[in-house]
């Protein structure tokens, strides 16, 4: 699955990695694995509802780096700026540690009020405190965190130091200090976010523009959702094709775009924008293949103001591919095969018999892990990190502007792996002595 996207990409394939393994490339690797590389990660501005509770306040935007060590939070009614300043909360607001998933290994750090120490041990590297709004919580109301991630055997007492001043340092991508807003809004003020769908048919061989207008209180992200309507037969699973792509998205008059070029049934958003407050029209260009089965397909809009739970505005928009052949004939919840082929009730199935291997050919599998760079390394990558939970947006899709969808990218280091070449000559060597047996008898 691939996405579209203008950030430029660093990417290395497992081939490329078993390639470069050689006498030299380990001593490389050896050295390289000697460095310690300085953890850094990404803050979000959260936005939560009256009665909500225990909301965790780790890094939604990613980690990277071993982060092995402390993490250091602050949470205050003020920005992050003055180290003078006392730290508390706005009336409606709590913050919880020492119970609740992600924060039973948190605690208050003692002589400094607002200030919260968690253990960090890989892999749980997300404890964090826990933010909550009462059900009395006023709409608007703002509060201030930040955080300072402490290396194993690293100065805890300078992290609270500086922590209280995290919201003097710029947020712009990953950085080892950083400061986030939270914001309650109540469910009166989220729905004054509206959205509208233009969604013409798209004929066969052709393209078609649609559009979103978004009227947006809030900044936000806007998503859209395609599957097959309701009382038509499912979509066929990923990656059977339908034979549909998004060609472009665009939002005018600011914010930004990125979509998959995958089919419309990839099991993903296929397209999601980042819009300021105020209105924006999101337009995107659909093109299918001179032969596509006809279909009527749902779109769904979402904005997502809200970070966890139900609540956004959801706009649903109804059209049809005209295509050259009919729908397939099926229940509304089957999954047909092939798009283009009705299914037979009265025709008796053919078992099927698996051919047999040939004993030439064989797969060997190669795992490739590598440590994400941190921002503005040569080997950092520069698209931004899936978020680690759900509502924010960050929806994990895989981006590359590359031409195979399973290149994976890595954020820093070269890969190489010793025992995957070692496999490799062994099953070299077995298949040249099969092919020297056969010619022999």
């Amino acid at each position: 699955m691939r996405t579209a996207t203008g950030a430029p990409r660093r990417v290395l394939s497992a081939g490329v990695a078993v390639a470069a393994v050689g006498a030299g490339a380990f001593a490389f690797a050896a050295g390289a694995r000697a460095e310690v590389q300085p953890v850094t990660f990404q803050l979000r501005d959260l936005v939560i509802q009256p009665g909500e509770s225990e909301r965790p306040l780790a890094p939604g935007g990613g980690v990277y780096g071993i982060a092995d060590g402390t993490w250091v939070f602050a949470v205050s009614a003020k920005p992050l700026t003055d180290a003078g300043a006392a730290l508390e909360l706005p009336a409606g607001l709590s913050v919880k540690v020492g119970a609740g998933s992600g924060s039973s290994a948190c605690a208050a750090v003692a002589g400094s009020v607002g200030v919260y120490s968690c253990d960090s041990t890989p892999p749980n590297v997300y404890s964090s405190p826990l933010i909550g709004a009462s059900d009395a919580a006023k709409d608007g109301t703002v509060a201030y965190y930040g955080a300072v991630f402490v290396p194993r055997g690293g100065s805890v007492a300078d992290a609270v130091a500086g922590v209280k001043t995290s919201g003097s340092r710029p947020a712009d991508g990953p950085a080892s200090v950083q400061a986030a807003r939270i914001t309650v809004e109540t469910p009166d003020h989220v729905a004054r976010n509206t959205l509208r769908l233009t969604t013409p048919d798209l004929p066969a061989g052709g393209t078609v523009t649609q559009q979103v207008q978004v009227h947006a209180v809030d900044p936000g992200k806007l998503q859209l959702f395609f599957e097959s309507a309701a009382g038509q037969p499912s979509w066929p699973s990923f990656p059977t094709s339908v034979g549909v792509k998004v060609a472009d998205a665009t939002a005018a008059p600011a914010g930004s775009c990125r979509h998959v070029t995958s089919e419309l049934n990839s099991p993903t958003t296929i397209i999601w924008c980042d819009l300021p407050a105020g209105d924006s029209t999101v337009s995107y260009t659909l093109a299918a293949q001179p032969e596509l089965v006809s279909w009527k397909v749902d779109v769904r809009a979402e904005y997502q103001v809200l970070t966890w739970g139900a609540g956004n505005p959801e706009a649903h928009g109804t059209f049809a591919f005209l295509g050259t052949t009919p729908v397939p004939t099926a229940s509304p919840t089957a999954t047909p095969t092939d798009p283009g082929t009705t299914p037979d009730p009265t025709a008796t199935p053919t078992p099927t018999v698996p051919e047999p291997p040939d004993p030439t050919t064989a797969a060997a599998t190669v795992t490739v892990t590598a440590t994400p760079a941190p921002a503005g390394s040569p080997s950092a990558t520069t698209a931004a990190p899936a978020a680690l939970r759900p509502g924010g947006g960050d929806d994990g899709t895989l981006a590359s502007t590359g031409a195979d969808d399973l290149t994976p990218t890595l954020g820093g280091g070269l890969a190489l792996v010793s025992g995957g070449l070692l496999t490799l000559v062994a099953l070299h060597r077995r298949r040249g002595t099969h092919r020297r047996r056969r010619a022999h008898h």
